[in-house]
């Protein structure tokens, strides 16, 4: 896809931002699904005029654009399977906070982390947490429409996305929604382009809503005999009406590859469920001590309550660092984040089960329990040949029992590549085929992030 004319423009206008070596297309090949795909060009934006020029110039050459934040991503969205240029926008970090009127006015390269921090210096609260949230920017989560652990309670990104401001493939710029607490006029462009993975425009700012922080958080620990009976405890805390800021879990697997990796675990524990509480400081323990008593006949072996606030870190620390570590199980990952109803997730965690027994895999669960999102986790050695087939026949059954308990496919990772073959299991052709043409509404020549959610043909 190389062209000469458009090396020449690009390097007239954008000198040393705009680059086609090979270390710099390396550096912007991969992602977190372990494949390396080479883009033709890279482009390192440093505003919103760079973003206009290059979306101009590249529509002109028919030049596909992939959007690429912090390359965080486990859906493939962030790799150019096309060819055609990565337009890294991580420079792109500026952070605004309008305290009189609870909202962050942001760039798409600002990190999740830096964004909460700055607005705790007002005493404000952006909710969404990605285990990302360090490194993850706020593109890249909005593009993907990104949850977390607090889901539970505050919901994904899209719920507190309020409007954006985004660059079409012919360079021109829209503003979509108003930074408003209300405002129903015309359609909810804003909800369209939250998790549209970069395939419809260029989002170069977004305003998000902010709320007071809360006064304090506690989290603990709940240790149980086995699997399902955590996920009995799980529905049991929301059947009761309380309202945890956090409620996650983690399997015999996880707590197995926690211990290898030194970390401090009970070995009595097959299954643990990790919560969080927030409010007013002087009711915490009150309401954790209250989850414990519905709970404690349920399999409970023992319970943890973090003492002070390092105790606190320390406890979520665990479930961010599990990620990385269950790599020991394998040297590839297939992670997918299903979602159920929170009354089907006793069901699917049986499923599982037998999925391990069937195929004699090793397949580690853990995830946002509280909100129905299971991170299932196939682990293998690519080099198996035989194995590989099992995981892809397993990983098939898979979808097809989640859509078949009332689930989809993907609750925060997005589709990208990963999963694109499986969206016929919970989309008719007729629904995809809308897709197609709300896509050809807002990039005719399929040069924004092509490749990706469905096909175009």
């Amino acid at each position: 896809m190389l062209n000469k004319n458009f090396e020449k423009e690009m390097n007239e206008i954008f000198k040393n931002k705009f680059s086609s070596s090979f270390e710099k297309r390396v550096l912007n090949s991969y992602d977190a699904t372990n494949k390396n795909i080479l883009p033709d060009y890279v482009l390192y934006a440093e505003n919103e005029q760079d973003v206009i020029q290059c979306c101009k110039i590249c529509s002109k050459y028919k030049i596909p654009v992939i959007p690429r934040g912090a390359g965080c991503g486990f859906s493939g969205g962030a790799l150019a399977v096309n060819g055609g240029l990565s337009l890294v926008l991580d420079k792109m970090n500026s952070i605004e906070i309008d305290n009189e009127n609870l909202i962050a006015i942001v760039e798409p390269g600002a990190t999740t982390y830096s964004i909460q921090k700055k607005a705790e210096k007002f005493n404000l609260f952006y909710p969404p947490d990605p285990s990302s949230l360090k490194i993850s920017t706020i593109g890249g989560n909005i593009a993907e429409n990104a949850g977390g652990p607090r889901a539970v309670k505050y919901g994904v990104t899209k719920d507190w996305v309020i409007a954006l401001e985004v660059i079409l493939i012919n360079g021109e710029k829209l503003y979509i929604g108003k930074p408003l607490k209300k405002d129903v006029a015309g359609y909810n462009l804003t909800g369209l382009f939250v998790g549209s993975e970069g395939t419809l425009g260029i989002i170069t700012k977004a305003y998000l809503k902010l709320i007071p922080k809360p006064e304090g958080f506690l989290s603990g620990i709940f240790m149980f005999d086995s699997i399902k009976n955590a996920a009995k405890a799980i529905s049991k805390i929301i059947a009761e009406g309380f309202q945890p800021s956090k409620l996650e879990f983690m399997d015999k697997f996880s707590l197995n590859a926690l211990r290898k990796a030194g970390k401090d675990v009970p070995e009595k524990a097959e299954a643990v469920v990790l919560i969080e509480v927030d409010g007013e400081k002087k009711s915490l323990f009150e309401k954790l001590e209250r989850i414990r008593k519905k709970v404690e006949e349920i399999g409970l072996i023992d319970f943890a309550i973090a003492k002070n606030e390092g105790e606190n870190e320390r406890i979520w620390e665990l479930r961010r660092s599990l990620s990385p570590i269950i790599n020991l199980y394998g040297n590839t990952k297939m992670n997918e984040d299903v979602v159920v109803p929170r009354s089907e997730i006793p069901n699917l965690l049986d499923y599982v089960e037998n999925l391990i027994q069937q195929f004699n895999l090793t397949i580690v669960c853990f995830g946002h329990a509280g909100d129905g999102n299971i991170h299932v986790n196939f682990m293998f050695n690519k080099e198996d040949t035989e194995t590989v087939k099992k995981v892809e026949t397993a990983l098939d059954l898979l979808f097809k029992k989640v859509i078949e308990l009332g689930g989809s496919i993907s609750g925060e990772h997005g589709i990208g590549i990963a999963k694109k073959k499986f969206m016929k299991y919970q989309f008719s052709e007729k629904e995809i085929e809308l897709f197609r043409e709300i896509k050809n509404v807002f990039d005719p020549d399929n040069l924004l992030n092509p490749g990706k959610i469905f096909d175009m043909e």
